[in-house]
């Protein structure tokens, strides 16, 4: 029998009906009259056992059932008396499966950001390293010694004349190196061009030499120029040449210039070699990026999780109360890991862009 109090009237009733049966049952326990029979005794024993235990039962049931789900509420009349007499009163997992509703939680009451919202913003590049090159080749004529030194400082001159927010550029002893390795490697295979019969060239070079850069760049002339300022008018006088001495992006210069044989011509080869080393820019960090990574395949493998459980649960439905809960308390776990790696990878992934956006702005 299920016993729902929605009525003010029924409950007055029962209250009434169990305060009298109490009280009557107690008075006959506390009576010494000797007219009291024991068939009188047997009939109220049967009427409180049977029909009044049955009723408290059911009202106590459901008693401790609404209290639990939140349905009766505390300033009740209904409440008030349960507490008076359902001291002790327990339900079974029957009891419940009857009168409970299934409540799907979720951690936090927060939806679970997609994966696409954990890693959405780690796709910033960085920049690569770039490299600019002259192309022209200078006639022969009759000139002069060529000066590595007033080179630099003549180059040096046209930035800043030609724009006055140019640095100038700081001499680089590898830079140097380079340069004389290209000049030497020139007059050795007989070639003038920027790339050697061989593939090689000024990048392949500078990373075999160890200069790490942001951006390399190389003038080279063949000929004779008359003067160190001969030669430096020529390059500003080609486009490509002119562009690499006055590029904002460059700080460091090397330069070298060597008089030999070439092609049964004395000339000279010169070779002015630009850049921007990485020394002074910090790389973003590659253990973050392996971490987010790393963090990225357990946010994928928790998804999984959490959609099987939601599968289940919707299959399970209503049919069984204590299994659906269950796995309601699994998704919230579930879904509470998520979350806490979500926010750890966000937060990594924050770090690691900034770190790469300084690393950007170090380079350019």
């Amino acid at each position: 029998m299920v016993f729902t109090l929605k009525n003010n009237k029924k409950i007055l009733v029962l209250s009434l009906v169990i305060a009298s049966i109490f009280l009557f049952t107690n008075i006959a326990k506390a009576s010494t009259l000797s007219s009291l029979s024991s068939s009188l005794g047997g009939f109220i024993s049967y009427i409180n056992n049977n029909i009044i235990g049955q009723i408290k039962g059911d009202f106590c049931k459901q008693y401790i059932l609404s209290i639990s789900s939140g349905e009766w509420k505390a300033d009740e009349f209904r409440t008030r008396l349960g507490k008076q007499v359902c001291t002790g009163y327990t339900v079974t997992a029957s009891d419940k499966k009857v009168a409970t509703t299934p409540v799907q939680t979720v951690s936090n009451n927060k939806p679970l950001p997609s994966f696409e919202d954990l890693i959405g913003d780690l796709t910033k590049n960085i920049y690569t390293p770039t490299t600019t090159l002259g192309s022209d080749i200078f006639p022969s004529q009759t000139g002069g010694e060529l000066n590595s030194k007033q080179i630099i400082s003549l180059t040096n001159t046209e930035r800043k004349s030609n724009n006055a927010s140019l640095v100038n550029l700081t001499e680089n002893s590898l830079l140097d190196k380079l340069a004389s390795l290209r000049a030497a490697d020139m007059f050795s295979k007989t070639y003038f061009d920027h790339v050697s019969p061989s593939g090689d060239n000024i990048s392949k070079m500078a990373q075999r030499e160890g200069y790490s850069y942001a951006t390399i760049g190389e003038n080279i002339a063949k000929g004779n120029f008359g003067s160190s300022a001969g030669l430096v008018k020529a390059w500003m006088e080609s486009t490509g040449h002119r562009a690499n001495i006055l590029n904002n992006k460059y700080t460091e210069i090397g330069v070298y210039a060597s008089q030999g044989n070439f092609g049964g011509q004395t000339v000279w080869i010169a070779a002015q070699i630009f850049g921007k080393s990485l020394a002074g820019c910090k790389s973003p960090d590659a253990d973050i990026k392996a971490k987010i990574e790393k963090y990225k395949v357990s946010a994928e493998s928790l998804m999984t999780s959490i959609k099987g459980i939601q599968a289940e649960m919707k299959a399970i439905g209503s049919s069984d109360v204590d299994a659906y809960n269950a796995k309601a308390a699994e998704y919230n776990t579930y879904a509470g890991l998520y979350n806490n790696l979500a926010g750890e990878i966000k937060k990594l992934t924050a770090e690691y862009n900034a770190q790469v956006a300084a690393f950007n702005s170090c380079i350019q």
